[in-house]
């Protein structure tokens, strides 16, 4: 019996009471709400018409740049770790290792500098042999 009438004085002590006080905080919130949003609407761009984008980007779109490198590679170990590098290079398309003839080609919206510091994090020396 208790319980029930602390449940029903603990309801009562939460719920939003009538009075003018709080009738006057709500307007004000609205008020200030309102003047957020008029605020906002002075900073709405139009919408432009969607043919006109592929026209913008396309000439913004970059060639794919071929960058070789020459790398002290010994083993498949070596290879495999340079391939796992390069793999994780944002901006790469394609990449060929020639364990062989130590060389490393790369394909990609990618800087020869960025490339070259990114394998020597992995390798010991590396070199770059021609970028275009």
């Amino acid at each position: 019996m208790a319980a029930r009438g602390l449940k029903k004085a603990l309801a009562l002590r939460w719920l939003p009471h009538s009075s003018d006080n709080h009738l006057e905080e709500d307007e004000g919130r609205n008020n200030e709400r309102r003047g957020l949003l008029r605020s906002h609407l002075e900073q709405v761009v139009p919408i432009t018409d969607l043919d006109e984008e592929p026209k913008q980007s396309s000439s913004a779109v970059e060639e794919p740049k071929t960058v070789v490198l020459k790398v002290s590679m010994n083993c498949h170990c070596c290879a495999r770790k340079v391939e796992k590098q390069i793999s994780k290079m944002e901006g790469v398309v394609s990449f060929k290792v020639e364990l062989e003839s130590k060389k490393v080609t790369v394909v990609g919206n990618v800087d020869p500098i960025e490339v070259l510091e990114s394998i020597c994090r992995v390798m010991k020396s590396a070199q770059i042999l021609a970028a275009a």
